[in-house]
């Protein structure tokens, strides 16, 4: 296994989806947050864009650890909202690069499916990870994330000190994660 290139590390808020022969939308406020070995990721469907039918674009919080094997991106989803975790996503066919145009921008480029563009938000200064059975949360610089169980339900939460967004049966910042507000 290798550690990540360091300009994959990075809170990232998705700008833009499209499908082949579909112009770029957005029609989620979606976040990612990537570590060397841990990730967080959710997405909130916008009012009126409920069953958009574009892939990765409805509500829903997962996270778990990451690693590259034989040059492969796979992220282990450990809690998803969706209820499909334990499970694994490689990285087959997607390319994942910095727009050469503007190193703030990363392209996810999975041809005949989809082509992200994700913008970095957050400064590189602080990056913490807590990762145990019921909780998963990463901070990158002023972001927060977390995915948790809470009465048994796969609650997720991103956040600064400015705003939040989160789904869940209630949207209080998990114990793991209390040091970081």
């Amino acid at each position: 296994m290798n550690p990540p290139p360091a300009w994959f590390v990075g809170a990232w808020r998705r700008r833009s989806i499209a499908v082949p022969g579909g112009q770029p939308t957005e029609p989620c406020e979606a976040w990612w947050l990537q570590t060397d070995e841990t990730f967080v990721d959710l997405r909130i469907t916008r009012p009126g864009h409920e069953g958009n039918g574009l892939p990765l674009s409805s509500t829903r919080g997962f996270a778990g650890h990451f690693e590259i094997v034989d040059g492969g991106f796979r992220w282990h989803l450990e809690l998803d909202s969706d209820g499909l975790a334990p499970r694994t996503d490689g990285s087959a066919g997607v390319d994942l690069h910095l727009d050469p145009e503007d190193p703030t921008t990363l392209i996810e480029d999975a041809p005949g499916r989809f082509r992200e563009e994700w913008v970095r938000q957050a400064s590189l200064d602080h990056i913490d990870s807590v990762r145990t059975r019921d909780v998963i949360a990463v901070r990158i610089g002023d972001i927060r994330g977390a995915v948790w169980i809470a009465e048994g339900v796969v609650a997720a939460r991103v956040w600064s000190d400015r705003w939040s967004i989160g789904i869940g049966p209630h949207h209080s910042i998990p114990p793991q994660a209390e040091a970081w507000r």
